[in-house]
């Protein structure tokens, strides 16, 4: 559930993971925010910005592609207000390269 002014979800990317991009799902309405944010701490609005709040509502956030070099939290921040309910469902669509045996 979300609430406050900014969520981490509880995926992270992976340390070492070539990123793509991530995409979101509103998967019960959002409450108290007008719209949302997906991104990281520092970049919050790397994967899309002004998300919608409805139920079904989606985005795939296109990037890059890019390196990340530690476990990253997504971050879903709130605009126009806190959260104060609602769910949203979260896909991280990346590559993690693994060193052979």
């Amino acid at each position: 559930p979300l609430s406050g002014g900014s969520v981490q979800t509880t995926i992270t990317i992976p340390d070492r993971a070539i990123v793509f991009g991530v995409s979101v799902r509103t998967s019960s309405a959002i409450t108290g925010a007008t719209s949302f944010d997906c991104g990281i701490a520092g970049e919050t609005s790397k994967f899309g910005g002004s998300l919608g709040i409805t139920e079904g509502a989606s985005n795939v956030g296109v990037i890059g592609p890019q390196a990340f070099y530690i476990d990253t939290p997504v971050v879903l921040t709130a605009n126009g207000g806190d959260f104060s309910g609602g769910a949203v469902r979260v896909a991280i669509h990346a590559v993690v390269p693994v060193a052979p045996d």
